[in-house]
């Protein structure tokens, strides 16, 4: 029986996502050592936790096929079109800017091994375009966790444990295994953690929505380009999922022992959410203060593997996103904050090549390139000139090029825009 949806926006993750994504674009150029180590302590964890929270795994329980799917076409088909496009603008820039030099690394290179690069999707390989790294290990992310979510959705406590297990496992093998996976599956070890909190801590946090509403994300991911609660399916323990389906695992979810172990963890949780939130802001200002104080460049980064200590990883992770999660709830939004969280995911793939066209152009002009060094103005002017420049891409991406980001769409305006150049050229 089809039951009609509501669409309610969660207009505070959009705003979430669109700091994030705006911190992406301002960690990737070149800041402080204290403001640089603090942000990447946090901010890719984040955009994991916040694809877990968005993942409604009662969409896709009864069809693994649908699933993988429908991540392939909104983060893979995505990858490789901007890994490509990227890489055609690269080659005409290193073309055009000194064409007796090669200015990227990348092409220094023959071309077979150009595409095993942009094939094995590793950050370092795909130098030119390093953000790419992040649609690959998301789709391994929710891959895995979709694995373990098929067998442990309605036990909390052993997919919590099976969580942990991957994060150590991804740890151990950061430190002592001296090659890469394809598609960054060695970082996805290490990301399911957060990717599996963020949908324990919805589930756990959300119990009006839960019961009655299913939540989703169009592509289910925290890139795509809306985040919305959708009446008809619903998800949480001791409660069917679309529409009388179950989940077989050796337990259902619909078993009253499932029931009251998740009723007892979710009124833990309620009561100790007031303190957790002061805990956990209090936690990310003081490491802020200290890097402040004592400014250190060995930070995090999830790209290379490179985690720091065990304990203080997780940590300082999670104080970060839960500081941010917990101000976003209480504060709520901002038009603009959504408008690029809606659209992070032309963000994350554009901004680093945008970014060197900028520093290109500023250097042309005569301003001196020592001031792009550790300079937090400068930062923050091509952050901002970034986000700016990127309207109009965005708006070219979403009504034009919509198959660039996985989605389907009309083939009218392409054909009209394609009229109107060849117009121009003629």
């Amino acid at each position: 029986m089809f039951t009609p949806q509501v669409n309610m926006r969660l207009h505070w993750i959009d705003a979430l996502k669109g700091i994030g994504i705006i911190l992406v674009v301002f960690a990737h150029h070149s800041l402080p050592a204290a403001l640089d180590t603090y942000i990447f302590s946090f901010h890719m964890p984040l955009f994991f936790f916040i694809s877990g929270f968005l993942f409604d795994f009662g969409k896709y329980a009864g069809s693994a096929a649908d699933f993988v799917k429908g991540r392939f076409r909104s983060l893979i088909v995505p990858y490789f079109s901007f890994a490509v496009l990227t890489c055609l603008f690269y080659f005409m820039l290193d073309k055009g800017f000194q064409p007796e030099v090669t200015n990227i690394e990348f092409f220094e290179t023959s071309a077979l091994y150009g595409i095993y690069s942009i094939v094995y999707a590793l950050g370092p390989l795909v130098s030119y375009n390093p953000p790419l790294w992040f649609l690959t290990c998301l789709f391994v992310t929710e891959l895995l966790f979709y694995g373990f979510a098929k067998k442990y959705y309605g036990e909390p406590r052993k997919l919590v444990l099976w969580l942990t297990t991957a994060g150590v496992i991804g740890y151990l093998y950061s430190v002592y295994v001296p090659f890469r996976l394809l598609w960054n599956a060695d970082v996805a070890l290490s990301a399911v953690v957060f990717y599996g909190a963020g949908n324990l801590f919805r589930k756990f946090t959300e119990p009006e929505k839960e019961y009655g509403s299913g939540l989703n994300l169009n592509s289910g991911s925290s890139l795509s380009s809306g985040s919305s609660l959708s009446s008809g399916s619903s998800l949480s323990s001791g409660s069917s999922l679309n529409s009388g389906s179950s989940l077989s695992s050796g337990s259902s979810l619909n078993s009253s022992s499932s029931m009251d172990l998740g009723s007892r963890i979710r009124e833990g949780f309620v009561r100790a959410e007031k303190y957790i939130s002061g805990f956990f802001i209090f936690l990310n200002l003081l490491y802020l203060a200290y890097l402040l104080e004592f400014p250190t460049t060995d930070k995090v980064n999830m790209n290379v593997l490179k985690y720091g200590d065990f304990f203080s990883y997780y940590l300082l992770a999670f104080s970060g996103i839960f500081a941010f999660v917990y101000l976003f709830k209480k504060v709520g939004s901002s038009k603009i904050l959504e408008y690029y969280g809606r659209n992070s995911l032309i963000v994350l793939a554009l901004h680093f090549p945008l970014k060197d066209v900028l520093i290109k152009l500023t250097i042309l002009k005569g301003i001196d390139y020592e001031l792009y060094h550790y300079n937090v103005t400068f930062a923050l002017s091509l952050t901002l000139l970034n986000l700016l420049c990127m309207i109009p891409v965005i708006y070219l991406v979403n009504n034009y090029f919509p198959f660039l980001i996985g989605k389907k769409g009309s083939s009218a305006k392409f054909e009209g825009l394609k009229s109107c150049l060849r117009k121009h050229v003629h």
